[in-house]
Order: C-alpha cells, then structure tokens, then sequence
C-alpha cells in the first residue's frame, strides 16, 4: 500500500520525504502482499476443519525490500567473476564485494520507494504518469458497485453482512479461495454449502475477519464519501493487525477498529494513532 500510494503522489517533494522517513524507520523491512498471506489463511483454516490439504502452506511475513512486498524477491549480485576481478574491484571500491552490494541494493530500494524525479519521467518514452492513479480509481469503482446497492435495494441494505463476505468471496478472494478449494482436492464440490458455513469460514480467516469487520463499520455512515485511501488503509490493516506486534494508523481507521470493531481485542494487538502514543507504549 505505501509504495502505491506514494507512486500515485504527483507531488516529488512530498515523495521524498516520505521515502526519506520511512527508509529511516523500516530499513526496507515490508511485509507478505496480500495475497500470499491469504493463500496461507485459506490452507491453514481448511486443514484445520477439514484436514485437508494435509501439509498447509506457510508464508513468510516479513522480508526486505519491494521485491518481497509484491511477492517477486529479488536482490541485485553480483555474478561471474573470477577471484582476481574481485580482488581488484575491492581494492577500487573501497570495500568488499558483499558491502558494495548491499550498499547498491539499499539505493535501489530508496529509489524504488521514492519513485523517479520529474526530469527522468519526462526522459522516459511514453511514460504515464497516471497509470498507477487509473487502477487506484478502478478499484474505487469496482467497490462502489456494492456501496450503491447498499444504499439503493432496500432488501440488501437490511443485510450489509450478507453483501460484505457475498463481495469477498465472489470477487475479491474467489481466485485464492478457488485455489485454496484445489489443492485440497475439491475440484468438483464445495464443503461448504450453506450462507452461514462460508460466512463462518470467512470469518476464521484473520485478514478476512479485519476487512469485513471495517467494512461493516464504515458502511453504517450512509453518508461516507468513500475514497481509494479508505480501501487502501483497510486493506493494510488487514495483514497489520493481525500479524504485527503493534500498529500505528490515522484517527479515522484508529477509532473503527479500536472503537467500533474492537480488532485490538481481538487479535491482542495495541492499535495507536499516534506515534506519541507508540513511542509511550514501547518504553512501557
């Protein structure tokens, strides 16, 4: 979510600090994208009801660096040279081969978090500098489709649960959850069979459980002008709190999930929004 959102930032000063801050705070530790954590919730929450797949997938939570964030990590090294060009290229550099590639890994990381200054992008050919905002606003739109049914079919807007874990299942989740029902040998059935079954299914799944759970609680506020960042700070909540020791967020999403959801309780973690509030809690 953060490298999305500053990518979507137009405003280059505003993306270097920002980069500048959060370089200096995580050292480019980012967490599982999404969708491999969920591919992990799916398996576990299968096997554990059904035994199957016998051997559950496990997923690593937290890595370096923006490879890792999407799910493709990568890490520049150097390859193909002989003892003696090693040798040789410590003695120009200054240091040892392993540091120069940390050092190098490292800026590439920043750069990649900061997003390229204005004067590169207009030497880029066919550069877009709005790609990144066009799949913000689709994912608005694609959202908005349940927020106005919501608002506009009486019949629906009496069961906002039922439309919620309806959406999450039937686009949201449905390839990870069509490739979770796969690999636990059920190809041609479902186990579950009732709206109440895959409602409490859904549920089981942590990431899930913060979604929906937030979901509900902003979509009492019939008059909530829903923007990309309420999207994105859910989504973000929804691998944060309940695989995080503790999390920091802003007043709004802070006072849902604490206040209305009771997400904190329910997955035993401190949810601040304010570093104040987090620096008092660490020295605790």
């Amino acid at each position: 979510m953060h490298y999305m959102e500053l990518t979507e930032n137009p405003r280059e000063t505003h993306r270097e600090r920002a980069a500048d801050v959060m370089a200096l705070l995580s050292r480019f530790v980012t967490m599982a994208p999404e969708s491999k954590i969920l591919d992990e919730e799916l398996a576990q929450e299968l096997n554990r009801r059904l035994g199957r797949p016998a051997f559950p997938r496990k997923v690593a939570k937290f890595g370096i660096g923006a490879g890792f964030a999407f799910g493709k990590a990568k890490r520049m090294v150097l390859k193909g040279i002989t003892e003696e060009n090693r040798q040789e290229l410590e003695t120009r550099l200054g240091m040892s081969v392993s540091e120069f590639e940390a050092s190098a890994n490292a800026t590439a990381e920043y750069w990649v978090m900061r997003g390229s200054t204005g004067t590169l992008r207009s030497a880029v050919p066919n550069h877009d500098p709005y790609a990144a905002r066009r799949i913000a606003d689709a994912q608005l739109a694609d959202f908005s489709i349940m927020i106005n049914t919501l608002r506009t079919d009486p019949e629906i807007a009496k069961r906002p649960m039922d439309a919620i874990c309806a959406r999450q299942l039937g686009f949201d989740i449905i390839d990870n959850y069509t490739r979770a029902l796969m690999s636990a040998g059920f190809v041609k059935r479902t186990p579950f069979h009732s709206r109440a079954e895959l409602t409490d299914f859904l549920m089981a799944l942590p990431s899930r459980k913060v979604v929906t759970k937030m979901h509900f609680h902003y979509l009492k506020d019939v008059h909530r002008n829903w923007t990309i960042n309420d999207l994105r700070d859910i989504a973000a909540l929804s691998i944060a709190i309940p695989y995080c020791d503790v999390v920091v967020t802003d007043k709004k999403a802070w006072d849902t999930a604490v206040n209305r959801a009771h997400l904190d309780k329910d997955f035993n973690t401190p949810i601040f929004s304010s570093l104040t509030d987090l620096a008092k809690h660490l020295a605790d």
